[in-house]
Order: C-alpha cells, then structure tokens, then sequence
C-alpha cells in the first residue's frame, strides 16, 4: 500500500514498527525474544491507538487514512483474539 500512496513514508513507518514489534516478542515464530507477551500486548495497544490516531489527526490523502483505519480495526481484532500467555508444555 505504502507504494500506491501519496505519502508512502507514512504507511512504511507504520508497518517497519509492525515488523519490528512481532519479531521481539517471546513467541514460537518470532526472530529474536526480546520482549515479554504481556509488553507485546500493550504495545499492541499503543499501537491501534496510534494507527487509529493517525488516521484522523495525519495530514495525509483519504486513501492512507482509510488504510491506517482499516489496519487499526483489523489490529483490534488480532489482540482481541490472540491468548497472550505462554504455553507451557510438561511431560505427561
């Protein structure tokens, strides 16, 4: 999307942070485990609230605003979903 738009900055910043936070998480596909679930959970927060932010106070085109909305909303649902606590496999 960030090349289709009129500011692509905006769009890849958003994303590059994206990347960044769900590569340190302690997760089973994450690259480095930097960070705890619980701060990957706020994080995710902050994160919506920024997306959901940018889109109203960005002086950016209706095309970004309406993918910085779209990606906050679907964000809102991955943390909604997502169990934040770590599995813990013992023997049987």
């Amino acid at each position: 999307m960030s090349a289709q738009s009129r500011h692509p900055f905006v769009l890849a910043t958003y994303g590059v942070v994206l990347l960044i936070n769900v590569t340190v998480v302690d997760g089973a596909l994450s690259a480095y485990k930097l960070i705890s679930r619980t701060v990957h959970r706020v994080i995710d927060w902050l994160y919506v609230v920024a997306l959901i932010a940018g889109s109203f106070v960005l002086e950016v085109d209706q095309s970004t605003r309406t993918t910085l909305f779209g990606v906050g909303i679907a964000i809102i649902v991955i943390a909604l979903t997502t169990n934040y606590t770590k599995k813990v496999f013992g023997r049987s």
